[in-house]
């Protein structure tokens, strides 16, 4: 028997363990033979597919039949014992007798429906001859199986196994860059080859994505050889933070990353620098609250001390003017913590919080501002946050500024109450009044009177 002759036996059994156990047996010779008849045995392969498939239907209706006939003839013994009129009959066999009659077994078809595509993807991966004929194959829309299902990698990797490590190395490559998106079957391949032949992964997002969206457990973690090169891209890649945005950190849940990057941060095996500077460098390049959500949760898990945050302190001055409100206000709390800001941060901090839309980030900027006004000596440089607050289209952080700036008239300069009387027309004219009488402005006093 030659080697397709073997290959193609087994290729019609539906055993995946037998055929990969044939593939990964082949010489050189063997794999060219076998390699140069697959393409063209794709239609064949499916006609048997569907043939074995109508077979087992067609069993399973039968048996299906015979189940419902001796059910049916059960009941109706049931009924006549116990005196059931026809409409009792009738009730009690829709109730509590039909619905534990299934025709077919939906999954099973949907297995036997796919099962010759995994036999074929193994056959090629086995026996093709180069990195990219593989991936070509692999990506085949023909052999592509519809079902969510996952791969089992096991018969694959077998047949891989027999290659040299340089050629699986190169086809992990090849599959992680021919990825579109963390959907495509192959990175899971791609990601087992990497670590079984300790390749560094090619930077890309969707495997990224791929090694991010399983369960993970401390164990696996620490086992991973992956794990130091895509931790720190966990909080670069783009469409990590969506598939994570589930995970919640009241209570935590095993199989979570939240949870696992818990556990493998106390233990020290993964540095809480880094997890924290990762979450913070992720805010700064954007994204919507629900994208950021996963990584707000692990900031606020990690719990950064006092000293941690004084370090970082730029970098949360640097959120709170565009970051989505969830972010901002989260870098508000920490920076609230800190009492030594310089004064130009914190008239930088108030500026963006008392120019952001959302209420509550613009009344805790004011009630931030009225603090630091009476912590300050110069106040020249909250004029400026003082005319943002003034702008706000909210009319009680309007009336509250109005009452920081009266209150506080007596500490600006001329040329820091200048600056407040230039802003003075954003307020409403019934506030504007006192304010302007204030800071000397009678024309605009007399007019808000």
């Amino acid at each position: 028997m030659s080697a397709w002759e073997s290959v193609r036996a087994a290729l019609a059994t539906d055993d995946v363990t037998r055929l990969a156990a044939r593939v990964a047996a082949l010489d050189d010779a063997g794999r060219r033979e076998v390699a140069a008849a697959l393409p063209g045995h794709i239609s064949a392969a499916r006609a048997q597919a569907e043939a074995r498939l109508q077979a087992k239907e067609r069993t399973r209706r039968d048996s299906a039949e015979r189940r419902s006939q001796e059910r049916w003839a059960l009941f109706q013994r049931e009924a006549d014992r116990r005196g059931w009129t026809q409409e009792r009959r009738d009730h009690e066999w829709e109730a509590h007798w039909q619905p534990g009659l299934r025709l077919w077994h939906e999954e099973e078809e949907w297995d036997d429906e796919v099962a010759w595509m995994e036999l074929m993807r193994v056959a090629g991966a086995g026996t093709l001859g180069g990195p990219a004929a593989v991936v070509a194959w692999l990506n085949r829309r023909d052999l592509e199986p519809w079902t969510e299902q996952a791969d089992d990698l096991e018969p694959l990797l077998r047949v891989l196994s027999v290659r040299p490590a340089a050629w699986q190395a190169d086809l992990a490559a090849r599959l992680v860059r021919r990825a579109r998106n963390a959907r495509n079957r192959n990175l899971r391949l791609a990601l087992e080859l990497l670590r079984a032949n300790g390749v560094t992964p090619p930077e890309h997002d969707p495997l990224v994505v791929a090694w991010a969206s399983g369960a993970p457990t401390a164990r696996a973690l620490r086992d991973d050889p992956l794990l130091p090169v895509l931790l720190p891209r966990l909080f670069e890649a783009e469409g990590v933070g969506r598939a994570l945005r589930h995970e919640k950190a009241a209570p935590l849940a095993a199989g979570t990353w939240l949870a696992t990057l818990r556990v493998l941060e106390s233990e020290g095996t993964v540095s809480r620098e880094m997890l924290l500077d990762g979450c913070l460098r992720r805010f700064l390049r954007g994204g919507t609250a629900t994208d950021l959500r996963f990584f707000a949760r692990l900031h606020d898990l990690i719990e950064p001390a006092y000293d941690e945050v004084a370090a970082r302190a730029r970098d949360y001055v640097r959120l709170l003017p565009s970051a989505p409100g969830p972010v901002a206000e989260l870098a508000l709390r920490h920076l609230r913590r800190l009492g030594d800001l310089p004064e130009a941060d914190v008239a930088e901090a108030l500026g963006a919080l008392l120019s952001r839309p959302e209420r509550k980030l613009a009344t805790a900027g004011l009630r931030w501002l009225d603090e630091a006004a009476d912590e300050l000596d110069d106040l020249d440089a909250l004029a400026p946050a003082l005319g943002l607050a003034f702008a706000c289209g909210s009319w009680d952080v309007q009336c509250r500024a109005a009452r920081t700036a009266v209150r506080h008239s007596d500490r600006f300069s001329p040329m820091g109450a200048e600056a407040v009387r230039e802003a003075l027309p954003l307020l409403p004219a019934s506030v504007a009044g006192s304010v302007a009488a204030a800071f000397g402005d009678q024309a605009l006093a007399t007019a808000g009177s």
